[in-house]
C-alpha cells in the first residue's frame, strides 16, 4: 500500500544521498588534487567538448548555472592555467573555454581518482541492482515535476 510521504521520503533519500555524495567527493577532491567539485566538473565538460571547447552559454547551461557562475568558477581554472579563455572567432562578443595540456592532464588524475571513489561509493549494488537504480531513476520527471498534477487538472 502506498503511503502518501513515500514521494517526499523517497526525494529526501534521493537529496541527502547526493548531497552526501557531492560533499563527500568535494572534500576529497580538494584535499587530493586542490580543486573544488565544481571546477571538476567544467574540467570534465570542456574535456568531453574536445578540442574545439564550449562557448560561455553552452558551458553554463552544461553546468546549469548562469553565466556568471561560470565566470567564477573558471576565473581560478584560468588562472592556474587548466583553461583557457578566447574570443569566439565567428562572434567577439562571445567567450570560448578549453582546456589546456595542462587541463587535460589534471582531469585525467582527477577523473581516476573520481571512478574510484564512485567505484566504492556504489559497490554494495549488484550490477542487477545497478541497472534497476537507473531504470527507476529514469522513470522521474525531473524536467517538469508538475506536469503530471497540470494534466490531472
Amino acid at each position: 500500500m502506498k503511503n502518501e510521504n513515500d514521494p517526499l521520503r523517497s526525494w529526501l533519500a534521493l537529496l541527502g544521498t547526493a548531497n552526501g555524495l557531492k560533499k563527500t567527493f568535494d572534500t576529497r577532491m580538494r584535499a587530493e588534487f586542490g580543486l573544488s567539485i565544481s571546477r571538476f566538473d567544467v574540467l570534465a565538460a570542456l574535456d568531453r567538448a574536445g578540442p574545439d571547447g564550449l562557448r560561455a552559454g553552452a558551458l553554463s547551461q552544461q553546468l546549469m548555472v548562469t553565466e556568471g557562475n561560470t565566470t567564477q568558477v573558471t576565473a581560478p581554472l584560468i588562472r592556474d592555467r587548466l583553461v583557457t579563455r578566447a574570443a569566439d572567432r565567428q562572434d567577439g562578443r562571445a567567450a570560448i573555454f578549453k582546456l589546456t595540456a595542462k587541463g587535460e592532464k589534471t582531469f585525467a588524475a582527477i577523473a581516476a581518482a573520481h571512478r574510484q571513489w564512485v567505484d566504492s561509493a556504489f559497490a554494495a549494488l549488484k550490477p542487477a541492482e545497478l541497472e534497476q537504480f537507473r531504470r527507476m531513476l529514469g522513470k522521474i520527471n525531473a524536467a517538469e515535476p508538475l506536469a503530471n498534477e497540470r494534466a490531472a487538472s
